[in-house]
C-alpha cells in the first residue's frame, strides 16, 4: 500500500479538485476522480462542492481518528478539456500504478502547466467557428464574412477586458454590445447582405457559456443538486447579459439609423 501525508495529500487534492471544476469538469467526475486517488493510498475522501468553495475531509482507512479536513475557494473558470482529460487520466494511473504522492504531484505540475493555445490561434478559430454558425442559420456568405470580422473585434475586447480582471457581467455585457453593434455597422455601410438580422442574431453566439448550461444539467441529475442549480443560476444571468448588449445594438440602431 502505498503511504502519505495526509495533510499533504489533503491540500494536493484540494489544488486538485479546484483545477478540475476550474477547467469545465462536471461535479460528479470531480468527487469520482479525488475520491479514486485518496483510495490509491489508503485513504476515504469526503468532498462537498459549492460554488465559491470546496470542502474536503480525508480519513485514515485503517484508523479514523487520523483525518484532516480542509477549504479551499474555487478559481475564476478557464475552460481547457484537455486538461479535464489529463487530469481525469492522472487519477487512474494513481489508482493503477505504484505512484507515489511526488510522482503523482509532478505529473500534475506538467498537466496544469501546459501551454495554451495563443490567444491569437483561440481569436481566429473562433471567428470561423461563428462564422459557420452564421451559415447554420441561414445567413449568406456575406453575412458570414461580417460575423468574422465582427468577431474578431469583440472576441479581442473579450481577451483585453480578461487580463483587466474585469466583472465577468459587464464584460460579457460590453462584448455582447460590441460583437452586435460591430456587425450592424460592417453590414450597413461596408457589406452589403440580404441576412444582416442573422449576420447581427449571431455575432454573439460565442459568448453563450455552453459547457456551464450541459455542466448544470448533469449535476442535477448526478445528485448534485445545489451545485447545478448554482451553475444554473449563473448561466442564466451570464445569458440575460448577452441579452442586454444585444438589446442595446438594437436600441442604439433604432435610434440612430431608422
Amino acid at each position: 500500500m502505498k503511504t502519505a501525508d495526509i495533510k499533504e495529500l489533503s491540500n494536493f487534492l484540494l489544488d486538485y479538485a479546484v483545477m478540475l471544476m476550474r477547467s469545465g469538469a462536471n461535479t460528479e467526475r470531480t468527487v469520482r476522480n479525488v475520491t479514486r486517488i485518496s483510495k490509491s493510498f489508503g485513504y476515504e475522501a469526503a468532498i462537498a462542492i459549492f460554488q465559491r468553495n470546496i470542502t474536503m475531509t480525508i480519513k485514515d482507512t485503517a484508523d479514523t481518528s487520523n483525518g484532516c479536513t480542509s477549504v479551499k475557494q474555487q478559481m475564476p473558470p478557464h475552460l481547457s478539456l484537455s486538461i479535464v482529460n489529463d487530469l481525469s487520466a492522472l487519477s487512474w494511473q494513481s489508482f493503477d500504478t505504484n505512484m507515489s504522492l511526488n510522482e503523482v504531484k509532478e505529473r500534475y505540475s506538467e498537466i496544469v502547466s501546459k501551454a495554451h493555445s495563443s490567444n491569437f490561434i483561440v481569436l481566429l478559430f473562433a471567428s470561423f467557428a461563428i462564422a459557420a454558425f452564421c451559415e447554420l442559420f441561414g445567413g449568406d456568405y456575406y453575412a458570414m464574412l461580417i460575423v468574422f470580422l465582427s468577431t474578431l473585434v469583440a472576441f479581442s475586447l473579450r481577451l483585453f477586458l480578461l487580463k483587466l480582471k474585469f466583472d465577468v457581467r459587464a464584460m460579457i455585457t460590453a462584448v455582447s454590445f460590441s460583437a452586435s453593434f460591430t456587425a450592424y455597422l460592417i453590414g450597413t455601410f461596408l457589406i452589403s447582405t440580404n441576412t444582416l438580422n442573422v449576420a447581427v442574431s449571431t455575432s454573439v453566439l460565442f459568448l453563450i457559456p455552453g459547457v456551464h448550461i450541459i455542466n448544470s444539467v448533469t449535476d442535477i441529475l448526478d445528485g448534485h443538486v445545489m451545485t447545478g442549480i448554482a451553475r444554473a443560476v449563473s448561466s442564466i444571468i451570464l445569458v440575460i447579459c448577452i441579452a442586454i448588449g444585444l438589446y442595446a445594438t438594437l436600441s442604439l440602431t433604432n435610434w440612430l439609423f431608422l
